[in-house]
């Protein structure tokens, strides 16, 4: 059974050691094409710009230099993954290029606040905590029957009944195995059997996409429940307007109209009787009597207050009706979707509970997340995810510190090191874990290799392909060896740290996009990953000065939870040239000697981002040399053979 005491020392740890280098280290990004709009600010200056860091959102300022000029600049929003920038000045029509770097210790302090509050308490008290870190299987009393629509898989309806029936329940569900859909109808079961339900995920658009998710089921199902007790807190990433009436702002919003409108109606009741009052005194004052009129309006008006309850009782709902508790209104809602990022540093949350709390990507949120997520849990938590997909990260160089926060819940509970590990967990504990074991996105000749190197031969493919895996011109996944044309690495000169550059890498990826955009392939629909962050600020950079734009280029973990129709991934390693030789070695992202579990993870989910097609780039001549019996030396083999 998990020392939760302990476990709640080394969460503390850890965060305090975290919050130090994130201090140390701010983050930075570069943004291109920054449009002008207007401020509602006077003598400042909005200009918006895509960005793929959600977590600039909460910088409390940021340092923005383009060319010569500097600036000190805040964060005024992020939707869509575009990120609008408030300028002291006007800096021009447009932005070409902008290099911005911030702090970014505020969410990680809120989240080390919400964990001292374990701190002291008794075991008793932590007895959620011990739910999800020591699960037994235990059956709840209740309704067995569920619903759900004829889609549904045998695994996923199983999965569904067990949400029902456990206090906590693992959801393991490689990519297109449809979690999001099925994890719609848990949250449409609970909502139907009356319970209280926080849906939380990592990003905005995860915590969107599940939640409609949840609205299309309860219609499906026909559930009955209110959408006005429905709320999505926080920023919607999607602009879908099925979201608009459950935004939580938008119904605070609603809700102080409706309270105005109220009070206008009594507040000017109590104007008419001010202007009763004055003009009956000006009949006394000018030696008159009140009208017969005037008696009669002023004891109208009296007896409406007196109705109402008398003056201080009406003066006490005008200032109520002025008001919104929006903590109150959150306590109302059945059903509340948003981040882990808000649960923490949103006070509304303080000391709420919900009877089940379903989480989406929990096998990206760290173990600091996963505890105060569980103690807002009275009697399910559900996490869905996939332990073979990307772990927490964290950038601290403390060791303890950085293997602690970048362990995952499955691999927590289940004490796995290996992928087999984690399968010998599942099968031993059916009563609190499931497997998703088909899959309906990936074209099937890439998920059978995909199924074969990373989850045993367990992943099944319910998608029709008329293709063959023999047929190189018809398969799903393509791989251009660089070796042949000679490729090398470099390393920037005059950089601190492993800044690697594949020159050779780079004129392939721009050629590749050239040749996809003459096909009549919008680039939109194209992303292209790369294992290093340097790497993709240099690619950005030569696309941009080749005209390529649109192209999406980030890292793996960019790509988390999403796909596009087109994927290049450049493994970027090739061998180093140093004094007219090269130097072969291995790197951490892409040798499990050196980064355990996470290289499989890594590439699983490079690997898996595609809808259509996927093109690999790699230097065999050093992926047989250095990583030859490895992951990545395997799984090419498979794509190339």
């Amino acid at each position: 059974m998990t020392d939760i005491k302990k476990l709640i020392a080394q969460a503390v740890s850890a965060l305090e050691a975290e919050i130090e280098t994130v201090r140390e280290k701010p983050s930075t990004d570069i943004l291109f094409n920054g449009s002008r709009s207007e401020s509602k600010v006077p003598d400042t200056v909005d200009y918006a710009f895509e960005s793929h860091q959600p977590s600039i959102r909460f910088a409390e300022e940021i340092k923005a230099v383009s060319g010569e000029k500097s600036w000190t600049v805040h964060p005024v929003s992020f939707e869509e993954n575009v990120v609008t920038l408030r300028f002291p000045e006007d800096a021009g029509s447009s932005i070409d290029k902008l290099h911005v770097e911030w702090e970014n210790d505020f969410i990680l302090k809120k989240l080390l606040g919400e964990i001292t509050r374990f701190e002291g308490k008794s075991r008793k008290d932590l007895v959620r905590l011990e739910r999800l870190f020591s699960p037994n299987g235990d059956d709840l009393p209740g309704e067995e029957k569920v619903l759900a629509d004829a889609d549904r898989n045998e695994a996923q309806m199983d999965a569904i009944r067990k949400a029902m029936q456990r206090r906590t329940l693992f959801i393991w569900g490689p990519p297109g195995t449809g979690k999001t859909a099925t994890l719609g109808y848990i949250i449409a079961n609970y909502l139907r059997q009356g319970k209280r339900v926080l849906f939380a995920s990592n990003t905005n658009r995860a915590v969107d996409v599940g939640l409609l998710s949840a609205m299309d089921a309860l219609h499906e199902i026909e559930a009955g429940v209110d959408e006005k007790r429905i709320s999505r807190f926080g920023d919607a990433a999607l602009n879908d307007p099925k979201l608009d009436p459950v935004l939580f702002e938008q119904q605070i919003e609603q809700i102080r109209t409706e309270k105005k409108s109220e009070a206008s109606e009594w507040i000017e009741l109590m104007q008419r009787r001010e202007q009763a009052l004055k003009a009956v005194k000006k009949r006394l004052t000018d030696g008159k009597k009140p009208t017969n009129n005037q008696e009669l309006e002023l004891k109208l008006i009296e007896q409406k207050i007196k109705d109402a309850g008398g003056i201080e009782m009406l003066e006490e709902r005008i200032d109520d009706l002025n008001q919104v508790n929006e903590r109150v209104e959150l306590k109302r809602k059945q059903l509340v979707a948003t981040t882990f990022a808000k649960i923490c540093t949103s006070d509304l949350f303080h000391d709420l509970e919900f009877d089940a709390v379903v989480i989406d990507e929990g096998s990206m949120a760290s173990l600091p997340y996963m505890m105060v997520l569980a103690s807002l849990a009275k009697w399910h938590i559900i996490v869905v995810g996939d332990p073979m997909q990307l772990p927490p990260i964290a950038l601290t160089s403390e060791r303890e510190a950085r293997e602690f926060l970048e362990r995952d819940i499955f691999t927590t509970v289940s004490g796995a090191a290996k992928s087999d590990e984690l399968f010998k967990w599942h099968d031993r504990n059916p009563d609190f874990t499931a497997f998703f074991d088909t899959q309906y996105r990936l074209e099937s000749s890439l998920a059978d290799i995909i199924s074969s190197v990373f989850y045993e031969g367990r992943l099944k493919t319910g998608k029709t392909e008329e293709r063959s895996l023999n047929d190189v011109s018809a398969r799903s996944f393509h791989l251009v060896d660089t070796s042949r044309y000679g490729a090398f690495l470099e390393q920037k000169s005059g950089e601190r740290g492993f800044k690697p550059i594949n020159i050779v890498h780079q004129q392939v990826i721009e050629k590749l996009l050239k040749n996809m955009s003459g096909r009549g392939i919008l680039m939109e629909r194209i992303g292209v990953i790369v294992p290093f962050r340097s790497a993709v600020y240099d690619l950005r950079n030569r696309l941009y000065e080749a005209g390529i734009r649109n192209v999406e280029v980030g890292t793996i973990h960019t790509f988390q939870g999403r796909e596009k129709d087109y994927i290049i991934f450049d493994t970027v390693m090739s061998g180093e040239k140093q004094r007219g030789q090269k130097r072969h070695y291995s790197v951490r992202p892409l040798d499990e000697e050196k980064n355990g579990l996470s290289v499989p993870r890594l590439l699983n989910v490079a690997f898996s981002r595609s809808k259509k097609e996927l093109v690999v780039i790699a230097d065999m001549d050093h992926i047989n040399r250095i990583y030859g019996n490895k992951f990545l030396g395997r799984l090419l083999k498979r794509i190339g053979g």
